[in-house]
């Protein structure tokens, strides 16, 4: 039994050793067996078949036949033939592929693992518009069998493999109606597709304006996308301006479009724009951008829908349509609702001005012919520092050579804001206008807020403002505006202003500070202050401030640019019920510097004694 096995296992060893002698024998003879001219003309025809193009190749195939069989071929051009659209198709440095000995014996090698090392592609179309590689190879033949076959049923089809595709430092030049080729460099990765009705997988990397590029793509449904049907894709594009990724259903033809899940993110707007060759400074101050949707595309619109963004960190959730016409500017519209927005950061992303550069007194208002835009946007609360509103409503719009931003409603210090910031590149310098409305808000709050010196109101209001500006509104000062304004309110207290010091120090007929009367305040049931203001000076047309029994009113000009004052002012009795005498008002001159401006009695400027 022992010996039977030895037996055995030498027969077993000696088995074996023949094959691998045979393998070796054949590896050594397949050299002088295969026909290497065939080859070299099989793979030739082999692009042909795949293109439907000339080839035509500069050097001679050289052969290596270990690890495996590879054939290898330089200086290959392809190109349209006659009538066809748009002359060189690409030229390879070198072309190398793998090929079966056994095929190659017979005169027909089967070529797959191809390597193109330094290939520049040339896309483009003719004056027809005829794609310059839509060709009458086997593969156009396979796109357009899939094509005709009716949905349901399989195309015939020769069983073409391709395997994988190779690509090293390559170059490819899109053709543009204007200016040179849109060009991308430095291509390297690789394209595995085994056969037709298999999956296809695409990775590849490569300098696109600048920024090194990685995309990546994959379908199961390849010659059905090709063929212009609908087919699932994923992929990704990344580079340092952006990331960009798509899973859904695609389609290529004449009605293409995209429908699935997209994820965006850049870190800076402005960077990612420039990368894609668009200026736009309006937008130059927005930084980080996420944005989540489900996309479906139509023509050259596409709309978002259950959109997730975030920008900078404001995070806001709704609906987006995106339209981009190949005649006219991109547009946008939609509604977008957010949790918490920083609302001066917001309107300042849309001026390219800091507010503090005195060589340029005017907005760049470039954007507003650069695209359009028509949002809805809600806030719970909105941040414009150091204010905030609640509940906001809000609109912003940009057509038309005009751009305007309106709040339609917002709780503010407990009572209602509305109001509108136009633009417009003409009427106002490329300056713009603002209208305000509040109504029964905390003006104490504001004036607290705004940490604002000197007698000042407190109480609970309204005010309405018109201004206008030829710098943009949030990139500039009080002193830049020009319009009128109005201020109304019930009882309050004038702050820092104790009146009966106040009558005391003018009934000495001597000059003195309105700080010497600081201290205190002066409770009033009615006030209502109107003034025009003009690039920094205000002209106080009318101000009246009524207390139980005394009337406070002022006039004059305020240029407030210099925070000076220029006033005549009265205190007088209100008129009481059974009384038989009134006093005298008491006149005075307000002059100097707010916040401690000198009080002149109007006796003193005029000569007369005050009467008692």
């Amino acid at each position: 039994m022992t010996l039977s096995r030895f037996l055995r296992s030498k027969l077993l060893v000696r088995g074996i050793l023949g094959v691998i002698v045979v393998a070796a024998a054949l590896r050594i003879a397949f050299p002088f067996l295969v026909q290497t001219e065939t080859v070299a003309q099989g793979i030739e025809q082999t692009l042909e078949n795949w293109t439907g193009a000339e080839v035509h190749v500069g050097k001679s195939a050289e052969f290596v036949f270990w690890p495996y069989p590879r054939v290898t071929l330089g200086n290959v051009r392809i190109v349209g033939g006659k009538g066809d659209a748009g002359g060189e198709l690409a030229s390879i440095e070198t072309m190398s592929a793998t090929f079966d000995l056994l095929g190659a014996v017979r005169g027909e090698p089967e070529f797959s693992d191809f390597e193109l090392v330094r290939p520049a592609i040339h896309v483009g179309w003719n004056a027809d518009g005829v794609f310059n590689w839509r060709h009458s190879g086997w593969m156009m033949q396979a796109i357009d069998a899939t094509a005709s076959t009716p949905k349901g049923q399989a195309a015939e089809l020769t069983d073409e493999r391709i395997g994988t595709i190779s690509i090293r430092d390559g170059i490819l030049d899109v053709a543009r109606a204007e200016g040179g080729p849109y060009r991308i460099t430095d291509i390297n990765g690789s394209l595995t597709w085994p056969a037709l009705r298999q999956r296809l997988d695409l990775s590849l990397s490569g300098v696109l304006n600048g920024e090194m590029t990685r995309w990546t793509f994959a379908s199961d449904q390849p010659l059905a996308l090709l063929a212009g049907r609908d087919a699932p894709v994923r992929t990704n594009i990344s580079a340092d301006p952006t990331t960009v990724n798509f899973e859904g259903t695609a389609n290529l033809s004449g009605n293409a479009f995209v429908s699935g899940a997209l994820q965006l993110a850049t870190p800076s707007l402005s960077r990612m724009l420039a990368w894609q060759g668009k200026d736009i400074p309006a937008v130059g101050n927005i930084g980080q951008l996420n944005v989540e949707a489900n996309i479906a595309t139509s023509g050259y619109s596409a709309k978002l829908e259950n959109v997730k963004l975030t920008l900078d960190n404001a995070q806001a959730t709704g609906v987006l349509d995106i339209a981009m016409p190949p005649e006219g500017v991109p547009q946008v519209g939609g509604t977008l609702a957010f949790d918490r927005m920083n609302l001066r950061a917001f309107l300042t992303a849309f001026s390219p001005l800091s507010g503090t550069d005195e060589n340029a007194p005017t907005i760049d208002t470039a954007f507003i012919h650069q695209f359009g835009m028509d949002l809805r946007l809600s806030a719970k609360t909105a941040d414009f520092s150091p204010f905030s509103l609640q509940n906001l409503a809000a609109g912003m719009r940009i057509e038309n050579g005009r751009a305007s931003f309106d709040i339609g409603d917002s709780t503010f210090l407990d009572g209602r804001m509305t109001g509108r910031i136009a633009l417009s590149e003409n009427g106002f310098r490329g300056g713009g206008q603002l209208q305000m409305s509040v109504s029964n808000v905390d003006i104490g709050a504001i004036v607290g807020a705004l940490a604002l010196p000197g007698p000042l109101p407190s109480g609970i209001g309204s005010a309405d403002f018109e201004l206008s500006t030829d710098r943009p509104l949030w990139a500039t000062t009080a002193s830049d505006m020009s319009g009128r304004f109005r201020l109304r309110m019930g009882t309050g207290t004038l702050t820092h202003f104790n009146r009966q010091a106040f009558e005391e120090r003018a009934a000495r007929n001597a000059f003195f500070n309105i700080s010497e009367t600081a201290n205190g305040s002066f409770d009033f049931t009615r006030a209502d202050v109107e003034a025009r203001l003009d690039r920094g000076l205000a002209e106080l047309t009318k101000a009246e401030i009524e207390g139980n029994e005394k009337l406070l009113t002022l006039s004059g000009m305020i240029p407030y640019r210099t925070g000076s004052v220029a006033l005549a002012g009265t205190l007088a009795d209100r008129p009481q019920a059974g009384a038989t005498a009134v006093k005298p008002p008491i006149s005075f001159f307000v002059g100097g510097s707010w916040p401690e401006p000198v009080i002149s009695p109007i006796s003193i400027l005029t000569g007369q004694q005050p009467r008692q």
